[in-house]
């Protein structure tokens, strides 16, 4: 399974079966959705369209959902709606813009999160702190921050925080993360930095 970052806060997940576009500023027929994906997962979609005339399926809601092979929970939190997106066994939850912490019961409904995909709100020093307790409650395998502004230059500019707080030392970005079916559970999470693909 291959995941691109399409800016902001929209990751495409291209499985062997489907493409699944997961962005929480979707809007029906916008230009992600033009041949992007057959599949939208989308906490900001009015409602679920599952059998479209033409277009993606769309998801939208809470609740368990089997699509061309890929299978999408929908959990409902304090702060809105989470999904958790499995495709090719790789389980890919896009918090997005959500804020604080989880309660025992969102944990649980979650489960094992293989990719954790969360917005760092334009780099704000605070939402790092908040991305750093998310990964401790959640533990996934990898991290992908989404939601801020490359630098031009190279320099870590709205990502300075987010390193800062997650300890890194380097900032490498790449233009796909590649992953063979689940990375398993691991003690350590391991951040990948996505190059932003319009």
């Amino acid at each position: 399974m291959e995941i691109t970052w399409l800016g902001e806060n929209a990751l495409l997940l291209k499985g062997r079966e489907a493409k699944v576009l997961l962005d929480p500023a979707y809007q029906p027929g916008g230009a992600l959705a033009n041949g992007a994906a057959e599949i939208v997962v989308s906490a900001a979609g009015v409602d679920n369209v599952l059998r479209p005339s033409k277009g993606p399926q769309v998801v939208s809601r809470q609740g368990e959902y089997e699509l061309r092979g890929v299978s999408v929970r929908g959990v409902v939190t304090k702060g809105g709606t989470l999904f958790v997106t499995e495709v090719d066994e790789v389980a890919v939850c896009d918090f997005g813009e959500l804020p604080g912490a989880l309660d025992v019961e969102a944990l649980d409904a979650l489960g094992t999160i293989d990719v954790l995909a969360v917005s760092l709100q334009q780099g704000l020093p605070a939402r790092a702190v908040e991305v750093a307790a998310l990964v401790s409650q959640l533990q996934p395998s990898v991290l992908v921050p989404v939601g801020y502004q490359a630098s031009a230059d190279g320099s870590p500019g709205e990502l300075a925080a987010f390193a800062n707080e997650m300890g890194l030392t380097q900032v490498n970005p790449q233009g796909k993360l590649t992953l063979a079916g689940s990375p398993g559970i691991s003690d350590d999470t391991r951040v990948v930095i996505l190059e932003a693909r319009r």
